[in-house]
């Protein structure tokens, strides 16, 4: 689609005053007091880093009495190296473990992050708090016990869940200026979701994948669009006042963006006839982040196909009433958006 007719959009657009209306922050908040969760805090950051090389198999015996269902994985797992498969008495399997304390890189990664989390408390009152959420919406589900904290040598782990754990990476949460993430070719737009600001998000999306994860494939980009906006908006319900531009990955300049030009960005979806087509090539980049969006002015950032399927299913729970449980378990995307009447 030429620039041209981009502008021309555009114009149409402040013109007839179509652009949406800055609501997309309005979450309706529910009372959490009275519900109970209960999960213990694990440190195993700060242990791991303390183990003495000296007697490094009598170290990692004992971290392993304390972390039973964590210490294996992290060792065969998140860590870039060869598994160690339990073997802590056998020298060669554990050699490339025990020889990261005497690299520079590693001493350094591991001071700044003992540095900067020298204490988790205020992620773990986020955290609690959005399991509280989480268990308001979804009575049934079987929440995580614990919370362990580590560090995976910039090994790219942020969060997940394991058993009843969610695990979360410090060491990809030092800041957008943390130079080691620029030899990880991250990409600077990414960053923003790297501070440490950004732990109890991590967490929920970790919650979220581990209930509603599904495979993208052999969707259309309506379908892809409901399947992301559904986590936006599963985030937004059980982290109410966590910042909704971070929750899209958007800097705050980019979120009003989408906010002014919603109806712009859907419009072009139509004329491009893009709502049912499932040619990756040409959907992908709509639903995905990304520094901007082809097609697009420079200033529109990533993933506006995201930001319209939220914005969808929003319109859809206020059409319908349904609970968040429904909306998410709903996959007939032609239907939710029929029924939602969004107009932008």
């Amino acid at each position: 689609m030429s620039n041209k007719f981009i502008s021309l959009l555009l114009a149409i657009a402040l013109i007839t005053g179509t652009t949406a209306c800055s609501d997309d922050t309005a979450e309706k908040k529910v009372d959490v007091s009275a519900v109970k969760v209960a999960f213990s805090v694990k440190p195993f950051y700060k242990d791991f880093a303390a183990l003495d090389t000296n007697h490094f198999a009598e170290g990692l015996g004992a971290l392993r009495n304390a972390y039973p269902a964590f210490t294996d994985f992290f060792l065969d797992t998140l860590l870039p190296f060869n598994k160690v498969e339990g073997q802590y008495n056998n020298p060669a399997a554990t050699a490339a473990i025990k020889n990261i304390f005497s690299f520079k890189d590693y001493t350094h990664l591991t001071d700044t992050v003992l540095k900067v989390f020298s204490s988790t408390e205020k992620y773990d009152k986020e955290i609690g708090q959005m399991l509280q959420h989480v268990k308001y919406y979804f009575p049934k589900w079987q929440l995580p016990t614990e919370v362990t904290y580590f560090v995976s040598c910039l090994n790219k782990w942020t969060a997940f869940t394991h058993d009843q754990t969610i695990g979360i990476g410090l060491d990809m949460f030092l800041g957008q200026n943390f130079r080691p993430y620029e030899a990880l070719s991250m990409p600077q737009y990414a960053l923003i979701n790297h501070t440490p600001e950004n732990i109890p998000l991590w967490a929920a999306r970790a919650v979220y994948q581990d209930n509603f994860g599904g495979s993208p494939y052999r969707k259309d980009l309506l379908e892809l669009m409901l399947a992301n906006g559904k986590e936006i908006l599963f985030l937004k319900k059980v982290m109410p006042d966590f910042k909704f531009n971070l929750i899209m990955g958007y800097t705050p300049e980019q979120l009003k963006w989408c906010e002014a030009n919603e109806a712009l960005i859907f419009n072009l979806f139509l004329q491009q006839n893009l709502l049912f087509n499932k040619d990756y090539q040409a959907i992908m980049r709509y639903v995905t982040p990304g520094p901007n969006s082809a097609g697009f002015p420079p200033e529109a950032p990533g993933n506006l196909g995201t930001y319209i399927g939220y914005k969808i299913l929003k319109a859809y729970e206020q059409k319908t009433g349904k609970t968040l449980e429904e909306i998410l378990s709903d996959e007939n995307a032609n239907s939710i958006f029929q029924q939602s009447k969004y107009k932008p």
